[in-house]
């Protein structure tokens, strides 16, 4: 009994172990306004290709705050290789491209973003700068099932502790 005990309590903290992936939090300045917007570290994009040498992907619709007002840019896109930029097309900042070194890793189809502040270029309208780092996460809120399983556990080892029979030592001199 112990035993089947113990393997459906491991089995439970096996399997309520999430993953995730790490939020960054990108924060762009340049001449035409600022932007920020958070995206996961490897996320999935909604566009992809690879075109004569430069890998390139987009985002639709991403939340964030553009030129200092909230609101969602239609399509944030990267590129490296011959292409290499960084595009935002948002209403309160206009369409911004600038050229940019490498900003990610991996397949255009499963990029992963490097951090750090990195210097973009537009010759026509002055440079840029974009700032990728790791956004604060707030602490893990339990879930309502985990609180009850929680208490369900704390009652049951309450009630085996009382339920424990009274042992009785005798001791006899003969």
């Amino acid at each position: 009994m112990k035993k089947i005990a113990l393997g459906m309590a491991a089995a439970m903290v096996v399997a309520t172990s999430p993953a995730y992936a790490a939020p960054l939090l990108f924060n762009f300045s340049g001449p035409s306004g600022t932007a920020i917007f958070q995206l996961d570290s490897n996320p999935t994009p909604d566009f992809s290709q690879t075109f004569i040498g430069s890998d390139q992907f987009s985002f639709s619709n991403v939340a964030g705050t553009f030129a200092g007002i909230a609101g969602t840019a239609s399509t944030v896109s990267f590129g490296n290789g011959i292409f290499s930029s960084l595009s935002i097309a948002a209403t309160n900042l206009g369409f911004t491209q600038f050229n940019s070194p490498t900003l990610f890793t991996g397949s255009p189809s499963n990029p992963i973003f490097l951090t750090g502040s990195f210097t973009l270029v537009n010759p026509f309208f002055g440079d840029g700068t974009l700032t990728i780092s790791p956004a604060a996460v707030a602490g893990a809120v339990p879930e309502p099932a985990t609180w009850a399983m929680m208490l369900v556990g704390f009652g049951g080892i309450g009630f085996s502790m009382r339920r424990r029979l009274k042992v009785r030592t005798t001791v006899s001199y003969t």
